[in-house]
């Protein structure tokens, strides 16, 4: 209540505030007007005896009945427009007086700067006059409703150019309810907007399911019988908003986000524990020392550094054998190239033929050194393997993969790896041994 009683007051005073500006404005809009048409008959008159030579007593009423014939028909105007009349003739009689007697104040003069000052003062009592019965017939149309009130001053910025049509609607919703202020009348125009789209969509989405299940026609009448507003009310009561919260959060999971699988937890980095509070360690005693020599510890080689690791044995096994596989097929492209003629033929051409040197004497025959641990390595396992079976196993190849291993291991003093190595040896040598009696049946 308080709140309406200043409000109410606050309007009061804004109301007779506003009377008073009006009686101050009519005073001085007639004084000045006086004032215009005084100026404007001077120069009426002087120019009737100086152009027309008509005597100064029947010069003032004939241009005074000029000057003021515009304002008198104008007037006449107003009132048949008050009648509810349109009262054009009246209204373009007015305008062509009004424009001879300006017309008449430049001409009359011989002198144009002084004929354009009494014309500009006679056309500006005309305008002032016009401006002023303007005013007043929008304010009687106001009054009785014919004419929308006043709307809020928005602005230019902020609404006009950011939301044109928005600031439109506005203007519309505030001329149609006076009540609605500069903010409120935003606010209804967004809240109209929304509707209209809410009403949009679900027309449509009707729309589509009654053509659908009935035909078009069906379709467009319910549209038009149909309440969208209350669709949409009862849409909004039965909306799941706890569902299409939790269809968002899935999306907006961090596990999803940082693309983990479903099992998989984000690492989540653990506060530093504090360290627990360590004992003061004692202070050693001090010794004096009067000469100290420093001593270099003996470097006593590791047997894990000089020894080679497992894997680096298996891999050098594999590496020996790969290259004793290969062995062959190098040398026969080697010798598939050298016989060539034509590559025989680049490489004389190319590279200049120099003379050799005399080979040395060949020394006698060295004796033969016993084949010893160094010997065996260089070999291929393989052919060890092969050459022990071939020896201390029957020719046919029959028995025990593991116990034909065993006898090779005991043979040969194979380690673990080179076991492991002979067991595919072994088993090759089988087939092949199998393989050999087969093809000496066949006629």
């Amino acid at each position: 209540m308080a709140y309406e009683r200043s409000v109410n007051g606050g309007r009061a005073t804004l109301d007779a505030a506003l009377q008073r500006a009006v009686k101050r404005a009519s005073v001085m809009r007639q004084g000045f007007y006086v004032v215009v048409l005084l100026v404007a008959l001077a120069g009426q008159v002087s120019g009737a005896v100086e152009a027309l030579g008509i005597p100064l007593a029947a010069a003032i009423p004939a241009v005074g009945a000029l000057e003021l014939g515009g304002i008198v028909v104008l007037a006449n105007a107003d009132v048949r427009r008050r009648l509810g009349e349109r009262a054009i003739g009246s209204r373009l009689l007015s305008a062509a007086i009004a424009v001879g007697a300006v017309a008449f104040n430049w001409l009359a003069h011989d002198d144009h700067l002084l004929g354009g000052f009494f014309a500009g003062m006679s056309a500006l009592g005309y305008l002032v006059w016009l401006t002023h019965t303007e005013n007043q017939r929008r304010d009687r149309l106001r009054a009785t409703g014919d004419l929308p009130p006043t709307t809020p001053a928005y602005e230019v910025f902020g609404h006009w150019l950011r939301h044109p049509l928005l600031t439109l609607r506005a203007k519309s919703l505030a001329k149609a309810d006076p009540a609605l202020g500069l903010y409120t009348s935003m606010a209804a125009a967004r809240a109209e907007t929304r509707r209209d789209r809410r009403q949009r969509a679900i027309a449509k989405v009707l729309h589509r399911k009654i053509r659908f299940a009935v035909d078009p026609k069906t379709a467009d009448i319910a549209l038009a019988v149909y309440d969208l507003d209350e669709i949409a009310a009862r849409l909004a009561r039965r909306a799941d908003y706890d569902g299409l919260t939790d269809l968002i959060a899935a999306d907006l999971a961090p596990a999803r986000l940082a693309g983990l699988a479903p099992g998989d937890e984000p690492l989540v980095p653990r506060p530093a524990e504090p360290e627990a509070a360590s004992e003061p360690e004692p202070q050693p005693e001090r010794i004096e020392v009067t000469e100290v020599v420093p001593v270099r510890p003996a470097v006593v080689p590791s047997a894990a550094l000089t020894e080679p690791s497992e894997e680096f044995r298996v891999i050098e096994a594999v590496r020996r054998e790969w290259e004793e596989l290969q062995r062959p097929s190098r040398t026969t492209t080697r010798a598939a190239d050298g016989d060539s003629p034509r590559r025989r033929s680049r490489a004389t051409a190319r590279v200049p033929v120099q003379e050799q040197p005399a080979p040395p004497p060949a020394p006698a025959d060295p004796e033969p050194e016993p084949v010893g641990a160094a010997g065996r390595r260089e070999r291929s396992l393989r052919s060890r393997v092969h050459a022990a079976l071939d020896t201390h196993a029957p020719a046919d190849g029959a028995g025990d993969s593991n116990q034909l291993v065993d006898l090779v291991a005991d043979v040969l003093k194979l380690d673990d790896v080179e076991r492991m190595s002979a067991f595919t040896y072994v088993q090759t040598w089988q087939r092949d041994a199998a393989r050999v009696p087969q093809q000496a049946g066949r006629p």
